[in-house]
């Protein structure tokens, strides 16, 4: 059996950790065995251990300093022998990855998961880091071919698109949607828009609220659901106060039931200033949402079956509204569900194709 220590930011919901759990549920556990160490502990956490997991948190490498860190890890791979480590921290991945080559481990494994490093000002650390970082791997891996692009530049990678879990997506009916709707205090004859994503100035929050101001000015009825927390909240809630849409904008917070929510939206908005692979507009097409994202978004994610919708940032603000207020088909679930086995993003053939980095 193939022991591997997967290293992951979190394990509170999001992109990154959803990935990792998919694959390891679909895992072959008779012939690897996943562990993770994670600088934050959060939702995902029973879910792994029940799985099977251990777990090692670790404070940040900006807190307690990287000899500090690489001392503690290179410890861990010494006593638990792994045969591989897997970083999916991208270009932050240099303390890891030396700690592993050093610990004698012989198969690293970099992940690329975002194709902009926004908190980075200084190029040349950054350049550093990712040189370094590529320098202690023996394999790159990449969820899209602009975040391949951002973090190993010219050289040779691997695309393994992020997976979504069918099994996971349960179909809600109509009386149950309804019930959804009076539960959360949606009226008849309101749109319902959602936007799931951390506050952070990626997804750019600033801009749905200006979307909300200039549908309320045009005196269109609607709600927008905002799910998911972060260093931005607080600003997005003043926000919401200063431009008075305090009636028609709601922040939910932390949600454990994003496929439900997902399937209340009429319409799914995405506006992110970019997005490595951007998973939630995956479940989203599963859960047969249209969606309205920004033209900065890997199209490797698109389905192609007519529920996303590319608009440009910095064109007219009118475009997304005419978007928002268009009148979507029905797609078939089982059309979906044979277009995600067909791109391979089913999350037992990418689990299959990841396991193979491991040979």
């Amino acid at each position: 059996m193939k022991k591997i220590l997967h290293i992951i930011p979190t394990t509170d919901f999001g992109g990154i950790t959803s990935m990792v759990v998919d694959i390891w549920t679909n895992t072959n556990k008779s012939m690897y065995h996943f562990d993770f160490l994670s600088f934050n502990k959060g939702q995902y956490h029973e879910t792994l251990v029940q799985q099977g997991s251990k777990i090692f948190y670790e404070t940040y490498i900006t807190q307690q300093g990287p000899l500090a860190y690489m001392r503690k890890l290179y410890r861990i791979l010494k006593q638990q022998q792994y045969d591989a480590v897997h970083d999916h921290t991208g270009y932050r991945a240099v303390f890891t990855l030396l700690a592993a080559r050093l610990a004698g481990v012989q198969c690293r494994v970099l992940h690329s998961h975002t194709n902009v490093a926004e908190e980075w000002n200084n190029k040349i650390m950054l350049a550093l880091l990712k040189r370094l970082s590529v320098y202690n791997a023996t394999k790159l891996v990449a969820c899209s071919q602009k975040a391949g692009e951002f973090c190993f530049s010219k050289r040779p990678f691997e695309v393994i698109a992020n997976p979504i879990e069918l099994q996971k997506v349960k179909c809600i009916s109509f009386e149950e949607r309804k019930k959804w709707r009076e539960e959360l205090g949606i009226k008849d004859d309101e749109l319902v828009l959602g936007h799931i994503g951390r506050f952070v100035p990626v997804k750019n929050h600033s801009f749905l609220i200006e979307l909300s101001v200039y549908l309320k000015q045009r005196g269109i009825p609607f709600q927008l659901f905002l799910i998911g927390d972060g260093p931005l909240e607080q600003e997005i809630r003043q926000l919401v106060q200063q431009k008075n849409v305090e009636d028609c904008v709601r922040i939910l917070g932390q949600r454990a039931d994003i496929l439900t929510l997902l399937q209340l939206f009429d319409k799914f908005l995405l506006p992110s200033h970019f997005e490595g692979f951007g998973i939630v507009l995956l479940e989203a097409q599963v859960c047969g949402t249209p969606a309205i994202v920004s033209s900065s978004l890997p199209r490797e994610v698109d389905l192609h079956i007519g529920l996303v919708h590319y608009l440009d940032l910095h064109g007219e603000i009118d475009s997304w509204l005419q978007a928002i207020v268009t009148q979507n088909g029905q797609v078939d679930h089982q059309m979906i569900h044979d277009h995600i086995k067909m791109k391979g993003l089913d999350a037992q053939a990418i689990a299959s194709k990841l396991c193979t980095l491991y040979i």
